[in-house]
């Protein structure tokens, strides 16, 4: 196993535990107020540990670069969590889960045209096999009520996984080939999220928009936390030089094997059988092109 992998599967740790203490938090709550909280736990708790190592900096010592880049990734991240926390609210954590966890397969169509890493006859395979997964869980979601392709929660994950794969061929970029420092990026993404839902937050209730009862949970802070460490360890795994993206994007998401798990345990959710045929097809497919990369 290489060094980069080792940070890579570290951080598909705790992203599963996000994914669980996130749908704990978001499910029948208003959507805003959680993100905002969370994030702003995150960034606390990211500072935190950049004080106690002895690696925190002002903004003054933090290049241009490192700001534009790591606020443009603020609102990508912010755009997509803002989908997947709607979809979240209503959908069971089964279901929306393995929806964003098909993103790699979206990551490598980016990649292809942007930094040349072109699909094998294999990687196509793998490919085909997640986005069959797709159409797996329109035929498990259908058993619970579900109208895989008319639903607006499905969508906004749908979307959330694009905004997601998006945001991995932005790290490349900003971390292989600019070859910024990961602390200095991280400290403004999360700085910059915090502005985004605080902003997002402001004009919703200017405009009324979304005006649900908001109630605190004790996972609430854990969301923002567990995101922090992972996404340190995913990029310090990315800083690696050559680490292709494709492969990095695909490892990261084994996590939904461990938050299919857990969901199926902490929120008694149904229909698993089904379901797991429709993730057995995703993690196969993952599997594939982790293989064939």
């Amino acid at each position: 196993m290489t060094d980069w992998t080792s940070w890579v599967l570290a951080s598909s740790v705790l992203l599963s535990l996000y994914d669980t203490a996130k749908k704990a938090s978001v499910s029948a709550n208003a959507v805003l107020p959680v993100l905002l909280a969370s994030t702003l736990f995150g960034c606390a708790a990211y500072c935190a540990g950049l004080f106690a190592a002895g690696r925190f900096f002002s903004f003054g010592e933090i290049g241009g670069a490192a700001i534009s880049l790591g606020l443009v990734k603020s609102a990508i991240v912010g755009t997509s969590w803002v989908f997947t926390f709607c979809a979240l609210r209503t959908l069971p954590i089964t279901i929306a889960t393995p929806i964003r966890a098909s993103s790699p397969a979206l990551v490598l169509l980016i990649a292809i045209p942007l930094y040349g890493e072109m699909p094998s006859v294999l990687q196509g395979v793998g490919m085909a096999a997640v986005f069959a997964g797709y159409f797996a869980f329109s035929w498990a979601g259908r058993h619970e009520g579900i109208d895989f392709f008319r639903n607006r929660a499905v969508w906004c994950a749908i979307a959330g996984a694009v905004c997601s794969a998006a945001s991995s061929v932005w790290d490349k970029y900003v971390f292989q080939v600019r070859a910024l420092q990961v602390e200095q990026v991280q400290l403004v993404f999360q700085t910059g999220l915090v502005a985004f839902y605080a902003l997002a937050f402001a004009v919703s209730r200017a405009l009324r928009i979304g005006r649900s009862a908001f109630e605190w949970r004790w996972t609430i802070p854990l969301v923002g936390i567990l995101l922090a460490g992972a996404d340190w360890l995913y990029f310090k795994g990315l800083a690696y030089p050559g680490v292709p993206i494709s492969a990095a994007a695909l490892m990261r998401r084994f996590s939904v094997v461990l938050t299919f798990l857990l969901g199926a345990g902490f929120f008694h959710e149904t229909n698993l059988l089904r379901k797991a045929i429709a993730l057995a097809s995703i993690v196969s497919g993952v599997a594939i092109l982790c293989f064939a990369v």
